[in-house]
């Protein structure tokens, strides 16, 4: 890890468990994912736009909430990618040997058969990628995704930043391009600021994708927990090599 990489770490650290606990190489190297967790939900706890709307400090509390998801979000990825073994050349995930559980492919459906890329990548397009779910449910998988995601429109308004009224206007507005969000922006509605707030909220309360494909049988669950591990070393190695 590079100076700079660790100097991020321990500012995140600081971030989530506040000034009461001394943040060293030592407490870094001991970092669990339970206690992050239980570290941001504290953290979200006092911060959280939700708890207090319409305060004096609301704009320092929105700010507030905004670092502990993006600390969050770079501890877990950390801890993740922590033991990760980095090697001369990008194996290839698919070529492995494992025994597995095989479930029929969909014969009318279009499955990725070329090189492995050796970019970063979510979870569905690695998958696509690995040879395990086709084209078509990848995209059936983003739009299920999509259907269940929390309105950011709900999320703004219970935070007192916007009410129905404004939620209609930014709704009509069809001559502008763009989602809510990017309309509510160009309307003066929402800050930059708030958007991103609540781009990250909703990001942690939509459905994960990998749920699509073990809800429609098209993986099992523990396959689904291997290729987790796969795609977190994939993209670890990747970065590293860049």
């Amino acid at each position: 890890m590079s100076p700079n990489q660790e100097a991020e770490i321990i500012n995140a650290c600081r971030i989530l468990f506040g000034s009461g606990v001394e943040v060293t190489r030592e407490f870094v190297h001991y970092l669990q994912p339970e206690g992050v967790r239980k570290a941001y939900r504290n953290r979200a706890r006092e911060c959280h736009p939700d708890l207090r709307v319409g305060g004096n400090d609301q704009d320092f509390r929105a700010e507030l909430f905004r670092r502990s998801v993006e600390a969050y979000e770079l501890l877990s990825d950390y801890l993740r990618n922590r033991k990760v073994v980095v090697h001369s050349r990008m194996p290839d995930m698919r070529n492995i040997a494992r025994p597995r559980i095989k479930i029929p492919k969909a014969s009318n459906e279009r499955y990725y058969s070329g090189p492995f890329p050796t970019i970063k990548l979510r979870t569905g397009l690695y998958l696509y990628y690995s040879g395990v779910v086709s084209y078509q449910a990848l995209v059936r998988s983003l739009l299920w995704q999509r259907s269940l995601r929390p309105p950011l429109g709900e999320f703004a308004c219970s935070w007192g930043w916007i009410d129905q009224e404004s939620i209609a206007t930014i709704l009509s507005a069809t001559h502008l391009v763009g989602p809510f969000g990017e309309r509510a922006l160009k309307l003066g509605l929402l800050s930059e600021s708030q958007l991103k707030i609540l781009l990250l909220h909703q990001r942690f309360t939509q459905q994960p994708i990998g749920r699509y494909f073990v809800q429609h049988a098209l993986i099992t669950e523990t396959e689904l927990l291997r290729h987790l591990r796969e795609l977190s070393r994939h993209n670890a190695i990747t970065g590293l090599n860049r």
